[in-house]
């Protein structure tokens, strides 16, 4: 099943994924298998992306006011600097020593939608986009607060194609998520920090259903996280919009060492690779934190 470089992985655990980034680890990876369509939301352009992203963009997109795709396709931009921030946590490149990309070889397809207008439409619009592109993860550092069963059907489709969804479960305390990360159909993604313990801002919320009655699935790296600015440079975010791309690098990098795993296989081998410490507790942190060695050798 594995092959030397596809073990590179087990050098990594997600609990300290950034500092095992700073040493290098993934360096020997080359590329992730498939297209990751990440985020939809804002991203820079190819110029202000500055090095760190340079080649990483395949495709972009950007949904106008109501939902349309902009034709003719306009140049890649940033509307902000969340987008390259999350960009570059899932595939940003080596700079000069400097690594902040969890699969530095993955190739993005990124859609703008969250600026104004129909957001619900815009949203929708770029994952059926993303869908189109043949991506085979998609993550979505954005949200709705409360519970939207607008993206649900679209959700479900993109698992029978094969597509992993990785959402944020939102920034609003305990007691509260957003759509569609707190759908059972979604890997929902929490925010912890170095200290073993759940950031206080991440969301969390418990259903009256009886699939994943829980939100998050679990909890990656939220706090302090360091990766791409626009224009060049670093800088540090707080969030579990910078969570949830730490899981859909991992994804793209499990892809890599098997690329035909379905969906279904490739959630399970996450999620069961995930450990708690004792610090958090399953009602906030769902499962608790992936480790890549285990993930691996579970899929």
């Amino acid at each position: 099943m594995t092959n030397e470089r596809t073990l590179a992985i087990a050098l990594n655990t997600l609990p300290r994924l950034r500092a095992a980034i700073a040493r290098g680890a993934y360096e020997r990876f080359g590329s992730a298998a498939g297209i990751l369509a990440a985020p939809a939301a804002e991203l820079a352009s190819l110029r202000g992306f500055g090095p760190a992203l340079a080649g990483a963009v395949a495709h972009f997109a950007e949904f106008d006011v109501m939902g349309r795709a902009v034709e003719p396709s306009p140049k890649p931009r940033d509307s902000d600097e969340h987008g390259t921030h999350t960009a570059g946590t899932i595939a940003g490149r080596p700079v000069g020593g400097r690594h902040v990309g969890v699969a530095p070889g993955a190739r993005l397809a990124s859609a703008m939608v969250i600026e104004g207008g129909d957001a619900i439409a815009r949203v929708l619009g770029g994952m059926d986009w993303a869908l189109g592109l043949g991506a085979r993860v998609l993550s979505l550092s954005l949200g709705f607060r409360g519970w939207w069963p607008d993206f649900l059907a679209v959700t479900r489709v993109l698992r029978q194609k094969g597509v992993l969804p990785v959402f944020a479960v939102g920034n609003e305390y305990a007691g509260s998520s957003r759509s569609p990360g707190n759908y059972p159909e979604a890997l929902s993604v929490g925010a912890c920090g170095e200290d073993d313990r759940v950031a206080d801002f991440s969301s969390s919320q418990r259903f009256d259903r009886k699939k994943d009655p829980v939100v998050p699935d679990l909890v990656a790296p939220g706090v302090g996280i360091v990766s791409a600015k626009p224009g060049g440079g670093y800088q540090a975010m707080d969030g579990t919009s910078m969570a949830t791309p730490h899981v859909a690098g991992l994804a793209a990098l499990l892809l890599e060492a098997e690329p035909k795993a379905k969906v279904s296989r490739l959630e399970k081998a996450i999620l069961e690779s995930c450990s708690r410490p004792r610090e958090m507790s399953a009602e906030r942190a769902g499962r608790g934190v992936p480790s890549a060695p285990k993930a691996l050798e579970a899929l």
